[in-house]
């Protein structure tokens, strides 16, 4: 991991002319942000005044810049072990303070005005969830301890991160303002990830107040292996699902594993994860696809009564349709957000649905099938 953190870290270097070395003990610099994935495109303002330099510095960015992710999804890391992710339409911001006198760096992340998308921030060992108005300040106070503090009271203490005492957080809590929390981080302050690969991003505006950066459509050799691939295993499926797992190709690229009965994608889009499955044995339809979603529990029988192909997971922490296409995985979770928000009844919900793809097969568009209306 750490040769891989020093190759992008000189990248860095040759593209900015200036970095931060690697380090042990608390961090005595600025700490820097890099774009290390993107799967879309994103929109990066500065707060102040126009960067005519940013469009040369990327993938690493500028203390002030406020992001927006247009489409798809995203991932930034620091050079102090702090990564975030953020889905279509998510925003945030993020500053960088030099160290000042026995005062050292901080990194401060803010999430934007994005309605119900979150920004996940993961700082070490911990897991956090920035909605509206929520902000995290991290500081290197000793040698492998990051301290991180909450700002507003759109903050979450995700489930998966560690307790002190070793334990796994298994459920969501909001965080007070001005609470602060150790994380644990490696002793070496370094970028874990790659950065994104400069030679695959188009940038425009450069010339405006805003850059939109978009991901190139030509794939590394890793991931064409991994097309053709996904490829070699279709070519024995049937027809139905030989036809989605190309229109699913087109769209996102090589998946991240191909096997015999299925293709699968994490963190695409819009999407938690998208399978494209050989067959189904109880219907005819195989694209499945997941979002992070809770349904309260006395809302179930509503959902059963909607009558889609709707599936909670076990621990009812993600919701997913199975549908013949994406539009019509998107309709039925839409409607299937309506339903638990007690805006339609499930009756009245699937009406709506039978309506709506009668006319989408006629060629008439609905944004209910275009976009997570609720996301």
């Amino acid at each position: 991991m750490y040769q891989s953190s020093l190759g992008a870290l000189s990248l860095l270097l040759l593209l900015s002319g200036a970095g931060a070395d690697m380090q042990t003990g608390p961090v005595d610099f600025a700490p820097q942000v890099q774009l290390s994935r993107l799967n879309g495109k994103i929109e990066i303002t500065h707060e102040k005044d126009k960067d005519e330099h940013a469009a040369r510095r990327l993938p690493l960015l500028r203390s002030g810049a406020r992001v927006r992710v247009l489409s798809g999804s995203a991932a930034f890391d620091s050079d102090c072990h702090v990564t975030v992710r953020a889905g279509e339409g998510a925003t945030f911001h993020f500053t960088s303070v030099p160290p000042e006198g026995s005062r050292a760096g901080t990194l401060r992340i803010a999430a934007g005005p994005s309605g119900f998308q979150a920004v996940d921030v993961s700082v070490g060992d911990r897991k956090f969830r920035l909605r509206s108005g929520g902000a995290l300040v991290i500081t290197s106070e000793w040698p492998g301890e990051l301290t991180v503090r909450s700002e507003g009271y759109g903050v979450q203490f995700a489930p998966g991160s560690l307790n002190k005492d070793g334990t796994v957080q298994s459920s969501p809590r909001r965080m007070a303002p001005g609470e602060a929390i150790p994380a644990a981080v490696p002793e070496v302050m370094a970028f874990e990830n790659a950065a994104a690969d400069a030679a695959r991003l188009s940038i425009s505006g450069a010339d405006g107040d805003a850059l939109i950066v978009s991901a190139s459509r030509s794939a590394t050799p890793a991931e064409r292996s991994r097309e053709e691939q996904a490829r070699r295993v279709i070519s024995v499926w049937p027809v139905v699902s030989q036809r989605t797992a190309e229109l699913v190709l087109e769209k996102f690229g090589a998946p991240d594993l191909a096997i015999s009965d299925r293709l699968v994608w994490y963190d695409n889009g819009a999407w938690k994860i998208t399978t494209v499955y050989r067959d189904q044995r109880e219907h005819l339809d195989v694209l499945e696809q997941t979002i992070g979603y809770r349904v309260p529990q006395e809302k179930v029988p509503a959902l059963a009564k909607l009558d889609l192909a709707l599936r909670i997971s076990r621990d009812n922490r993600s919701l997913s349709a199975v549908s013949e296409s994406e539009e019509t995985n998107i309709l039925a979770l839409n409607l299937a957000d309506e339903v638990v928000r007690g805006k339609r009844s499930p009756e009245d919900a699937r009406a709506f649905y039978l309506k709506t793809v009668v006319q989408w097969n006629a060629g008439k568009s609905s944004p209910y099938m275009k976009n997570l209306l609720f996301r």
